[in-house]
């Protein structure tokens, strides 16, 4: 399962509560509000709509932590690997259970708040007419929206749809952000030895288990590049409690603890080396057909070049001296100055450290 916090879970299930409070209340308008203006509406007691409006938000908030339950199962690894096809068909086939059960309590509740007492036949009589099939239309449009939404969520990653949508960066704008260069060692070695279709299963099971530490440490996902992946934060979200270096050895941790598996699978440990700095970067919507947003700036230049000296300097994890004066102390880490390096398409001489965390 993508692990999320308490707090993230709680935060999520609030998110889908007040989703479904509204989008019932809203179908009880559009169902109910006015109808008894028509002269050939005849009522056998005239309905108490606080009661109506009550069961239909109590059915929301039902409907929201059922629904949010399923949601985080669905993030299990067991489902994320499956074909996308093949989910919204399973996720279809358990959403209309559910909406069967949840409309079947919402006309219990309702006969037993208005009058009194509860009528089984009458609840079957309204689960096979026209307003169940419309209320079940409802359910399902709004689950296939939710859906929709949030796997473009995952598609652009956390925050990026959001961005497009309210135009944030339709003018280019200038900000101060972190790029990190995450890239497999010896990956032409390894390519060689498991071949194209081996080495492309191994990369996507790396970066499956990348998806739960960059969600843990507010990673934005910038471009998955073959076998290299760049990650970027905003400035006061990587240097708060030092995320964008713990990322980078939680990452390493996941891949430690699945090191069987990975030995099992492939017949190699895989371990990725990582090149930081921060700066400047210009950011800007670009393309049409394929819109996306791009931060375009030396910063990313520079990390890329830093990243490519792991291997002569032999150290996983390399940061540029101006990250290093931006980061918050820390005993965790343990830092030690390379020499200073001419890096390529560079004048001048740049300072880098190399980062190892220390055993706990």
């Amino acid at each position: 399962m993508i692990r999320k916090d308490r707090r993230s879970v709680f935060y999520f299930l609030l998110q889908m509560i007040a989703i479904w409070v509204f989008a019932w209340v809203l179908f009880y308008f559009l169902r109910q509000y006015g109808i008894d203006e028509y002269p050939y509406v005849q009522f056998v007691k005239q309905p108490n709509r606080a009661v109506h409006l009550a069961v239909h938000a109590g059915i929301g908030v039902l409907t929201g932590l059922f629904y949010g339950g399923f949601e985080l199962l669905f993030e299990r690894p067991s489902f994320q690997r499956r074909a996308y096809g093949r989910l919204i068909l399973l996720k279809t086939a358990l959403y209309l259970l559910l909406a069967v059960v949840m409309m079947a309590v919402a006309v219990i509740a309702t006969q037993l708040l208005i009058f009194g007492k509860q009528n089984w036949a009458q609840v079957g009589e309204w689960l096979t007419n026209v307003n169940f099939f419309v209320a079940l239309i409802h359910f399902l449009t709004v689950s296939i929206l939710i859906s929709f939404i949030r796997q473009m969520n995952y598609k652009f990653g956390p925050g990026v749809l959001w961005n497009l949508l309210i135009g944030k960066y339709h003018q280019p704008r200038e900000e101060q952000r972190i790029f990190m260069f995450l890239d497999l060692r010896s990956s032409t070695t390894i390519a060689e030895k498991l071949g194209h279709a081996r080495f492309t299963r191994l990369i996507q099971d790396c970066f499956f288990d990348l998806t739960e530490v960059v969600l843990r440490h507010k990673v934005d996902i910038y471009q998955y590049v073959g076998d290299e992946a760049i990650l970027s934060w905003e400035l006061d979200k990587g240097l708060s409690e030092n995320h964008c270096l713990h990322c980078y050895f939680d990452f390493l941790q996941v891949l430690q603890k699945k090191a069987d598996y990975y030995e099992t699978e492939y017949g190699v440990q895989p371990f990725f080396k990582a090149g930081m700095h921060l700066g400047k970067v210009m950011v800007a919507e670009v393309g049409v057909i394929k819109k996306d947003i791009a931060y375009l700036g030396d910063v990313l230049n520079t990390a890329a070049r830093i990243q490519g000296k792991c291997n002569v300097l032999n150290q996983g994890l390399l940061i540029s001296a101006a990250l290093k004066e931006n980061l918050q102390p820390d005993a965790q880490f343990q830092m030690k100055a390379m020499r200073a390096e001419i890096l390529e398409g560079k004048q001048e001489q740049v300072a880098i450290f190399g980062i190892e965390k220390k055993e706990s």
